[in-house]
């Protein structure tokens, strides 16, 4: 389970619109409201989604979440920290899923938007393997469909891996050949079947993510 196109279903470069509420001061939301289907990536074993992760990015509008957020079990208040993009860097376990509530530090009637993206677990970089990076798309096609069950068959396929943030990309083949990364609404994306050799992707600016999709 971004800047790349959105549809609906746990997806990097078509990713969902979380059912994110209007929040009030005080109101506590049930953070499966939030986070959509993070319950189903949860429920895969653990080795069938070593090789990619769901991430979830909340904003106002077009900006990212700068407010405060915190996750409520009984008189336990936990903050879940934001990165700069307002990409939410500790997710709540299975068990909290079903236990806890967010709370958001915003002002009553702000409405909150979420996106949900699935990206590779390899952090980005200038040179990536691109074997793993293709390991890493196949393993996450065979967790969307098991997570997605009766709804698979009416899901986009995971073909591709996006770069933003990369300026361009290039592929390395196994013989040393190169050849220029495609490019996809300006971002430097990798199919693997379109490069069956491909041993190593290069960027002049290490990506600031990796959507698939």
């Amino acid at each position: 389970m971004g800047h790349a196109s959105r549809r609906t279903i746990l997806a990097g470069a078509f990713a969902l619109a979380c059912a994110a509420p209007a929040a009030a001061a005080d109101k506590l939301v049930d953070p499966k409201k939030v986070f959509s289907y993070l319950d189903a990536y949860l429920k895969l074993p653990a080795a069938e989604r070593s090789r990619f992760k769901i991430n979830y990015y909340l904003h106002v509008g077009p900006q990212p979440l700068t407010a405060p957020v915190w996750l409520v079990e009984g008189a336990k208040r936990t903050p879940i920290p934001l990165r700069a993009d307002g990409r939410v860097d500790r997710l709540p376990t299975l068990a909290q899923l079903d236990a806890a509530k967010l709370q958001f530090g915003v002002e009553e009637g702000t409405k909150l938007g979420c996106t949900v993206g699935i990206e590779t677990s390899a952090a980005p970089a200038m040179e990536m393997d691109a074997r793993e990076v293709a390991s890493a798309l196949i393993q996450a096609a065979a967790g969307v469909r098991k997570a997605a069950g009766i709804m698979a068959m009416a899901m986009p396929k995971l073909t591709q891996v996006s770069f933003p943030g990369a300026p361009s990309g290039e592929v390395v083949m196994a013989d040393g050949k190169r050849a220029p990364m495609p490019l996809l609404k300006g971002v430097p994306s990798f199919k693997p079947l379109d490069f069956p050799t491909a041993r190593t992707l290069r960027f002049p600016k290490a990506p600031v993510k990796t959507d698939m999709g």
